[in-house]
């Protein structure tokens, strides 16, 4: 069961990519790890809510092909707890669709009311979860125990108001009667000799004024259907039966022969259709093995196995021939099993395997050997053939853990990543820090390797060209920064920058960056005066008072203006901080720079951000642009931001040019300038002839 920090799986209902890159982009900003999958067709919408689980449906109200509202009814009818929210163009719609069950409508422009929104209902969702899967553990209980009463040689009934609501097998047997019917309503006191009732009514009065969770016990004659008498003791247990407050009386005839401990235990132990051990006996070895692991520091190791798409066979064969076939899986795996290894039937189609070692090869080995005795399994059945296959996960319990019920689960969740990569193998659980210790020991490891890295020339630059398509010719490059390691190999910026970003250090590499690159360019265009620069800009540097004055004496320093430079600022990086952002370009242009917006297409309205932010260029977001030769629905995406840009005035630059495909359709397109390793690779020289594209 996923917890609302986990991976969302989100279903968008929509016919925009844009758009749908803008809702999964502001989730993932909030700190969701989304999968999302897009459709706005009602037939593939139904498919996929029949085939796959969601955790959360976000439909615009935008679309020309279903309605919000139809939908909703769709949803409604189909039984699914998958929440809804609608974003929407026209708010005062809401209540017809809130009165239709969605959660939440919201316009399309609340950005943080759409992530409150969201990390609302995964919670709800949660708890709505964990609520049915303890009430599936509890009826799963009630039903074991039901059938243990059922089994039981010891006569046991309840009795509520001194009636019989309740008696098993064993107590009509022992009182002469055909069926458990013939007892419901019957009241106790005709179980007992005429003798025995002034005895008994006192007895039965002073237990039931008194809540002691103790049993007591009286003897007394009973009388069967025959009137035949004999003696007893009949033991009272306060109880409740569908909430009903009751007693639970226990008939035990004195002469006759007791039933064993191991007679009982056998009936517990044991699943009724494999003959295996059962859920009960397991969870009390695993519990035995987590507590002698906490006690001496011992190892093992614990086999999930779960047989793949049984529910799709059993709807195939029926129920008896399924029953069938999960007997001769567990005679397979039987037939595998060896000392010190200990097999469950834990439910329908799933067996537990304690292994008492804690090597991980071998228990990988034998995991192994168990997953080829299923899949050697085959089965003719109702006129088909029965390959039967299985996913195996395997975890460690180990004195760290919290409860046996953690090992379990970690297991549970090694064999649903088997099953979801494609099923019929073994996965192990991999014992990791937690998401957040983990990037905080990165967080601090990064800062430590970029300190020291410009302090010690650990920095370098490499160089990009940007090519012009039908923008005027211009030579432009794109610096970027990249780490040394100490055998020659470089590190991308994007392994390291997102912890520089988190801190003021993104300014003094800022700096580094700038500094470098003036000292490189200077040198250039001693031979090459009409190169200039892409330099990336941090928010933090931009927002940095001091910048500016360092910027100019930077440009004086190499007899320089800011027409040299062109730098790139994130589009959501400055949403949050408009006016100061324009405050700054606007000192910054008057020293002769230009300014591009990167990544493009990103934001939530990049129509507005156009607007109100003066700049010269456009990088399309280059998620759009990759492989857009393949993708009809990219192509579209990057046409509408074109002509936006073109209609806005300024220049519009693609990245991530990756195919001659796409180079050409860029072209069609009329996009201004395009990179991209199709083009040229980042490289440490300026080496690019931009002649040839004259």
């Amino acid at each position: 069961m996923a917890k609302p920090d986990e991976i969302l799986r989100l279903l968008l209902i929509d016919d925009s990519l844009t758009t749908a890159d803008v809702i999964t982009t502001t989730l993932r900003s909030a700190g969701h790890t989304v999968r999302a999958a897009r459709h706005d067709k009602m037939v593939d919408i139904k498919a996929a809510l029949n085939e796959k689980s969601w955790d959360l449906v976000i439909c615009r109200d935008t679309l020309i092909t279903i309605s919000p509202k139809e939908f909703l009814a769709y949803l409604q009818n189909l039984g699914r707890d998958i929440p809804c929210i609608i974003l929407t163009t026209e708010p005062e719609n809401d209540g017809a669709l809130f009165d239709l069950g969605a959660q939440d409508v919201i316009a399309y422009s609340e950005t943080k009311r759409l992530q409150f929104a969201v990390s609302r209902e995964l919670k709800n969702l949660f708890v709505r979860r964990l609520a049915r899967r303890n009430e599936r553990a509890l009826r799963e209980s009630d039903k074991r125990s039901q059938l243990l009463l059922e089994i039981s040689r010891e006569a046991v009934a309840y009795i509520h108001e001194g009636m019989h609501i309740y008696a098993n097998q064993a107590y009509v047997t022992l009182f002469g009667y055909d069926d458990a019917e013939d007892l419901d309503g019957l009241p106790i006191m005709d179980m007992l000799v005429r003798s025995e009732h002034k005895k008994f009514k006192s007895f039965f009065k002073a237990f039931s004024e008194k809540s002691d969770t103790n049993a007591k016990t009286v003897s007394v004659r009973c009388i069967n259907e025959s009137e035949q008498e004999f003696e007893t003791q009949i033991e009272f247990r306060h109880a409740a039966v569908e909430g009903e407050d009751c007693i639970q009386v226990t008939v035990k005839e004195q002469h006759a022969g007791l039933v064993s401990d191991e007679q009982i235990l056998a009936v517990r132990d044991h699943d009724t259709l494999t003959g295996l051990y059962g859920r009960i006996r397991f969870m009390d070895e695993i519990a035995k093995v987590a507590i002698q692991a906490s006690e001496d520091g011992s190892v093992s190791q614990l086999l999930y196995i779960v047989l793949d798409n049984f529910q799709s066979i059993k709807e195939q064969v029926g129920l008896t021939t399924s029953e069938s076939i999960i007997k001769a899986a567990a005679e397979l795996l039987k037939a595998e099993l060896i000392e010190d290894e200990f097999l469950a039937c834990y439910s329908d189609q799933v067996f537990t395997i304690i292994i008492q070692n804690g090597d991980d090869s071998y228990v990988d080995e034998r995991a192994e050997r168990y997953r080829k005795a299923i899949e050697q399994y085959v089965s003719q059945a109702e006129g088909k053939i029965i390959d039967l296959n299985c996913s195996i996960g395997i975890s460690r319990i180990t004195e760290s853990l919290l409860s046996a019920e953690e090992g379990l689960d970690h297991a549970d969740k090694a064999c649903a990543v088997a099953h979801r990569t494609g099923g019929n193998r073994v996965s192990r659980h991999q014992i990791v820090l937690s998401d957040k210790e983990t990037e905080s020991q990165d967080k601090v490891l990064w800062i430590g390797r970029m300190q020291d890295a410009l302090k010690n020339e650990g920095f370098t630059l490499h160089y990009q060209p940007i090519v012009s398509l039908h923008g005027a010719p211009q030579e432009l490059y794109d610096v970027l920064i990249r780490m040394k390691e100490p055998d020659g190999t470089v590190i991308r910026a994007r392994e390291f920058m997102k912890y520089a970003q988190q801190s003021q250090l993104v300014i003094d590499i800022d700096k580094w960056v700038i500094e470098n690159a003036l000292n490189s360019l200077a040198e250039h265009r001693a031979t090459f005066p009409k190169t200039r620069f892409f330099l990336k800009l941090s928010k933090q540097t931009l927002l940095d008072s001091a910048f500016i004055n360092w910027l100019i004496t930077q440009l004086k320093g190499h007899g320089f203006n800011g027409s040299v430079l062109v730098f790139e600022i994130s589009e959501t990086a400055i949403i949050d901080n408009l006016e100061e952002t324009q405050t700054v370009i606007a000192k910054l242009k008057k020293v002769g720079c230009e300014f591009g917006l990167e990544h493009f297409g990103s934001g939530l309205d990049f129509s507005h951000t156009l607007s109100v932010l003066d700049v010269e260029y456009l990088k399309i977001n280059g998620s759009f642009v990759e492989n857009m030769a393949k993708d009809k629905e990219n192509q579209a995406a990057v046409k509408a931001i074109i002509d936006m840009t073109k209609q806005a005035g300024k220049k519009s630059i693609a990245e991530f040019v990756s195919d001659a495909n796409s180079l050409a359709l860029l072209w069609r397109l009329g996009v201004d300038y395009a990179m991209g390793y199709y083009i040229q690779k980042p490289s440490k020289d300026l080496n690019y002839n931009f002649d040839d594209d004259e």
